[in-house]
């Protein structure tokens, strides 16, 4: 079958390889084949929580003391945007939140919560909340600064009740032994 490939190379960002000339009426087309973690399953009885999603999601009763900065964390600077636990931004292709616009353009330096910093690249990659189709689970997780170029997990959780993104996530990792998140 002629057409394009995107695939995820080794350092985990999308190729596109031409595998054809493509069909006629095709020219300029990318058709992405979604993978398991994408929003688009469905079937009988079941309700995709990606769909008519909120604009954004916020940890309940959330302040900046909320969470306790791994031992080796990076200290926050003057200039630093102090997060108010809100995942403001929402990729409806992955159904990911993240608190993105805290990193971005409000005049900030970079993002910071109980005086340390905050992690956006990858690994282990921006604090976020995610919805993966193939098991069904919703996925919390909260990134920390280390050191000059590396990140780590502050506090990891997941849950699988219930139909949307609100609700409890159970801890499953990171350095914050809080044993659970509410998201509202």
């Amino acid at each position: 079958m002629a057409g394009n490939l995107v695939q995820l190379n080794s350092a985990g960002r999308l190729v596109l390889a031409a595998t054809g000339n493509g069909s006629p009426g095709t020219a300029g087309a990318i058709v992405l084949q979604a993978a398991a973690q994408s929003c688009c399953c469905g079937s009988a009885g079941y309700t995709n929580p990606c769909t008519n999603a909120p604009t954004s999601l916020a940890i309940v009763n959330y302040t900046n003391t909320y969470f306790t900065p791994c031992a080796d964390a990076t200290p926050a600077v003057a200039g630093d945007c102090v997060w108010d636990g809100v995942f403001d931004y929402f990729d409806p292709q992955t159904c990911t939140y993240s608190n993105r616009y805290c990193f971005a353009g409000n005049g900030c330096f970079d993002c910071s919560f109980n005086g340390a910093r905050m992690w956006e690249f990858p690994p282990p990659g921006i604090s976020s909340v995610w919805y993966d189709a193939a098991s069904k689970t919703f996925f919390l997780q909260i990134t920390g600064q280390n050191g000059q170029n590396s990140g780590e997990i502050v506090w990891q959780g997941s849950k699988s009740t219930g139909p949307s993104f609100s609700g409890t996530y159970t801890r499953t990792g990171g350095c914050d032994p809080r044993a659970s998140v509410d998201i509202g």
